[in-house]
């Protein structure tokens, strides 16, 4: 059984208990195959770029083309590809996998704003701003859409849009829609980029291995060039067997929370409802009490999976187990740690920011 380095801190770690083999999704494999300075990796980020945006690049230079190995072990970290053409337009691109809706749709905006900052030093003019395009893959779908890409700009409450020239435009593909389009239409009627969605989705099976289309090859070649890259493939592979536990983690205490709270209403509903029952009748006292004891024991599960979450993404930016400090706050704060973890770089500043908002 092939074991892992111990890059992450945790011992003899059996690729094959989650995954035999990386995904084409991995975030670190994304940045390597879009992030490099290589003709494929220019091939690869402009035909996307192209696909998702209408525009095609002549040129395009990887504004963070590093992928230091050693600072991949100290700490995980966001592997977007910032990437800027030869008109000046600037693209941030990214794989998703680990996706927080309420965090990291704060941390896409707040990404996108940074962008546009970044273009002006002092003295410049606001006019010289050139739009920025985010393009960002996820593993799962809008709460209110079941496409494959979806555009966002600014709109008043008409939909009319605030810019034709608008400065920042935020593009998704949600991944899982590609196989509903193949049941639709079909493998073999999908272009290019959608076989490329399919094999991010599914990894390189069925007719993906028979694709004549240069987009799909070029990044099935960079992904065996990974492969021989030992240190990097390595972190990679660490890095998809932890999340895959966490994903574990986080959904089997999700359920456990359902359940014991459920258990809980179920029992304080009984309760409420025999005393009730005296009152008013006691079946339909039951009745009520059971209806609202599942409802409260679901809110409780919804709400611990919640603290949850956050206290891994916390513990994976300051290092410190936080659930317990996280117990103690409303709902509402929950929410605004949620915001202030992405701009705060220590644990006190952060605590210092919830105490000052309050």
């Amino acid at each position: 059984t092939m074991l892992t380095n111990d890059v992450l801190g945790n011992k003899d770690m059996k690729i094959e208990e989650v995954e035999e083999r990386l995904n084409y999704d991995n975030d670190i494999f994304f940045k390597f195959a879009l992030g490099t300075e290589d003709e494929d990796a220019a091939f690869i980020r402009n035909t996307i770029i192209e696909r998702v945006t209408g525009i095609h690049p002549k040129e395009s230079t990887v504004l963070n083309p590093n992928l230091d190995p050693v600072i991949l072990k100290k700490k995980k970290m966001v592997l977007d590809i910032r990437v800027k053409d030869s008109e000046g337009r600037e693209y941030g691109i990214e794989m998703q996998t680990t996706y927080s809706k309420k965090s990291e749709l704060k941390r896409f905006e707040l990404y996108g704003a940074r962008m546009l900052s970044n273009q002006l030093d002092n003295g410049e003019k606001y006019y010289e701003l050139l739009p920025v395009y985010q393009i960002i893959f996820l593993d799962s779908y809008a709460e209110h859409t079941r496409k494959l890409i979806d555009a966002y700009q600014m709109r008043n409450e008409e939909g009319e849009v605030e810019s034709k020239r608008s400065l920042m435009r935020r593009i998704y593909i949600y991944l899982p829609e590609i196989n509903a389009i193949v049941k639709r239409k079909g493998f073999e009627k999908l272009n290019d980029f959608e076989q490329l969605c399919y094999l991010f989705k599914n990894n390189d099976e069925d007719g993906i291995l028979k694709t004549e289309e240069r987009l799909v090859k070029k990044v099935m070649e960079k992904y065996r060039k990974f492969h021989d890259a030992e240190d990097l493939w390595s972190i990679a592979m660490a890095t998809q067997i932890q999340e895959q536990r966490e994903k574990n983690a986080i959904l089997d205490s999700f359920e456990d929370g359902v359940e014991e709270g459920i258990k809980q209403g179920l029992e304080q509903g009984i309760k409420q409802g025999v005393e009730q029952g005296i009152k008013q009748g006691i079946e339909q006292g039951i009745k009520q009490g059971v209806e609202q004891g599942i409802k409260q024991g679901i809110e409780q599960g919804q709400k611990e999976g919640e603290r949850l979450l956050l206290n891994r993404l916390m513990e994976s930016k300051y290092h410190e187990d936080c659930s317990i400090w996280l117990c103690s706050l409303t709902m509402e704060q929950l929410d605004l740690v949620s915001s202030l973890l992405f701009t705060c770089d220590t644990l006190q500043e952060l605590k210092n920011q919830l105490a000052v908002n309050k």
